[in-house]
């Protein structure tokens, strides 16, 4: 009787290991893949560098890291983002979905004579597909300081943006800035929505936006303006009021 005990423990304990194996050989295959396809797909752009990719994860989430991540201006080839370090992980069971997290993003956009600075601090984007087989992007970002010229202009925390692929190459786009302190108004602390509608044509966007700016303390109002994006230039009454191909210009 014990010895059957024991011969029936060893069978439970070999079907474990063989499972743990042949979930090991899973996770390192599929790992593998994933940082292959990273690897081509940003060497495909001649604009995007990076030091080197590594694994790690096991046995949850498989992940590939990006180190020293930089996108170069195609024009100029000055560097306009880069990334100590951004994680790229995705369930081993379910590659619909994509998450990329980075702790710190500085982004340089050089506007005619004003040079913006953006800091992105622990930024979280959730990258799927739908049973459509169209994108859904949900970003979300705890905090981003905004200098210009040196100069801090704004200050910005709990940011969520939401890209929904409606059609082909047509998003709708939702986003909010829950707490914003602008430099630039009287009433500092606010809130910001941006909502609106884009379409991708050759790389670059067109649609019609609305710009919603609230001051927290009264609840109230201050402006509401229509925005329109024409060929990456932003539009607001027909002056352009900023290039998008300063920070595109790597597509």
């Amino acid at each position: 009787m014990k010895l059957e005990k024991i011969f029936s423990f060893r069978i439970i304990i070999s079907l474990i290991l063989i499972i743990l194996l042949l979930y090991s050989g899973y996770w390192l295959v599929v790992s593998n893949i994933l940082k292959k396809t990273i690897s081509n797909e940003l060497n495909k752009n001649d604009y995007i560098n990076f030091k080197d990719l590594s694994i790690s994860g096991f046995p949850t989430q498989i992940q590939t890291n990006i180190h020293k991540f930089k996108i170069l201006d195609s024009m100029s080839s000055n560097e306009i983002l880069e990334s100590d370090l951004i994680k790229v992980s995705m369930h081993p069971f379910d590659s619909s979905k994509i998450a990329l997290k980075s702790d710190i993003i500085n982004i340089l956009i050089n506007n005619d004579a004003l040079t913006l600075n953006v800091a992105l601090d622990k930024s979280l984007s959730l990258l799927s597909i739908d049973n459509s087989g169209y994108i859904n992007i949900n970003l979300a970002i705890e905090d981003i300081i905004v200098l210009g010229n040196e100069i801090n202009i704004a200050s910005l925390e709990q940011i969520h943006i939401k890209l929904n692929e409606t059609s082909f190459k047509n998003f709708k786009i939702n986003s909010k800035i829950n707490f914003a302190r602008l430099e630039t108004l009287e009433s500092q602390d606010v809130s910001i929505k941006i909502d609106g509608n884009l379409k991708l044509n050759n790389n670059a966007f067109d649609g019609n936006l609305n710009l919603s700016v609230k001051e927290l303390k009264l609840n109230e109002e201050i402006f509401n303006i229509p925005l329109t994006i024409k060929k990456n230039q932003v539009i607001f009454l027909f002056m352009n009021v900023f290039d998008l191909n300063r920070i595109l210009s790597f597509l």
